[in-house]
């Protein structure tokens, strides 16, 4: 007979959810999802593209109930959505719904382990958009190890994500932590710095907020008084030790990077400011075998490859090199894109920048940089003195932006369709295709 888990561990008088500045109590939130999981469409899968973060949890919880599979894209983008719908035709929408009003619940559904209730596609950074599945008891363990890695401690924590919940990212720590640990979410998925404020203050402390490092870094930009955090979870693009530094010291928080994927979820954390190397999470073993790093867990269905070069430095710590994609041989020279980007957005006056390999067989890269006012060539004199010069881009354009996900990643094709009309442009104005302006 196969196991089973309840929904959530919750005490039915927590309080899991924050919407409009008043608390929601798990016995009520059982209630809504009972409520809610009846009168869902009969249907294999639903897309879930809620915007508010707690009617997304409840949709998401209802359809586990109602036996149902959540697709989660990587945008909410008609063509993407259109694509996922054709690939799975048993599908319905599920958006912002007003949410019925419900008797307060006395009991907790169980979930068979096995039961699959998520598929997350990738946000295709480095290709074609992949769906990944999950089961329950891959939930649920993630979960349990993710709250201790994480290292948030026993005391309840108020949680705001600027990360949608369709990501791996924020529906990890965002929808299915606070099902496990004595966290209450914001209904909130604020973006712009003010809005992050606003959604900040509604918020009991001890807060934390779930982000990027190009979120994090516009709401320390932004010079905003008041704002006390205290946990920063940052994910989806490397940071740098500067600026968890300057988050520390700007907002009093304790600032924690976390590693992962969405085969496998959250692998490791660190503290950013102060270390360099990733502290590997409880249940995860990470072994080398033919350059290649093999995670498993108790909670994983299969063992997992990632597309990460690492050095193992004992049981239980690495050092991240680089993603696979990201290491590149130009002229017989290695190197990381990782940290040519690195490079790029230290030189003062670029808000933005990436390189990037224009095909398969190019032997040049190029590169799209947010520098207003800056001159092409001023740019390329500092790539000059900080990268070999068999990484200098040709060509460069100055975009006035990068075509980012909410998340703050980009997804390969939109980098190559935006360079692929600039091309264009100039070829039309009869400019040299190589062109650095």
């Amino acid at each position: 007979m196969n196991a089973s888990y309840p929904l959530t561990t919750r005490r039915l008088d927590d309080v899991i959810a924050c919407t409009g500045g008043a608390g929601i109590r798990v016995d009520e939130f059982l209630g809504q999802v009972a409520t809610l999981a009846e009168t869902l469409p009969r249907h294999r899968y639903v897309i879930n593209l809620a915007t508010n973060r707690y009617t997304f949890l409840l949709g998401f919880c209802a359809a586990i109930v109602a036996g149902q599979c959540t697709l989660l894209p990587p945008n909410r983008q008609r063509e993407t959505v259109r694509d996922i719908a054709g690939e799975y035709p048993d599908s319905y929408i599920f958006e912002d719904t007003d949410v019925a009003t419900a008797a307060a619940a006395t009991a907790i559904p169980e979930i068979g382990a096995g039961q699959l209730v998520a598929i997350v596609f990738t946000s295709g950074s480095t290709g074609e958009s992949t769906g990944h599945p999950k089961y329950w008891e891959t939930v649920r363990g993630g979960a349990l190890a993710n709250q201790v890695s994480y290292g948030l401690g026993n005391a309840r924590v108020n949680m705001l994500a600027t990360v949608p919940p369709q990501h791996n990212w924020g529906l990890e720590t965002s929808i299915q932590l606070p099902l496990f640990a004595d966290i209450a979410i914001s209904s909130e998925t604020p973006l712009f710095p003010q809005d992050i404020a606003n959604a900040l203050e509604q918020l009991p402390r001890p807060r934390v907020i779930v982000s990027s490092p190009i979120h994090l870094e516009s709401l320390l930009a932004a010079g905003i008084d008041g704002i006390d955090i205290d946990y920063v979870l940052s994910a989806t693009a490397p940071m740098s030790q500067q600026l968890a530094a300057d988050l520390e010291s700007g907002f009093g928080a304790r600032v924690n990077e976390v590693f992962g994927c969405s085969e496998a979820g959250s692998l490791a954390s660190r503290a950013t400011a102060t270390e360099t190397l990733w502290t590997i999470a409880a249940p995860f073993r990470f072994e080398i075998l033919d350059e290649k790093t093999r995670v498993s867990a108790p909670h994983l269905p299969e063992p997992v490859i990632l597309g990460d070069v690492i050095e193992l430095v004992g049981d239980s710590r690495f050092r991240w090199l680089g993603r696979d994609q990201d290491m590149i041989n130009i002229a017989g020279k290695r190197g990381s894109l990782a940290h040519l980007n690195h490079r790029l957005t230290r030189i003062p006056g670029v808000v933005d920048g990436v390189f990037f390999l224009p095909s398969e067989d190019s032997r040049r890269l190029a590169a799209l940089v947010v520098a207003p006012g800056i001159e092409p060539s001023a740019i390329l004199d500092n790539l000059k003195e900080a990268i070999d010069p068999a990484f200098l881009p040709r060509p460069m354009y100055l975009v006035p932006m990068l075509p980012r996900q909410e998340t703050g990643k980009l997804a390969r094709k939109m980098v190559l369709d935006l360079y692929e009309s600039l091309r264009a442009t100039v070829d039309k104005n009869g400019e040299p295709a190589d062109s650095s302006s």
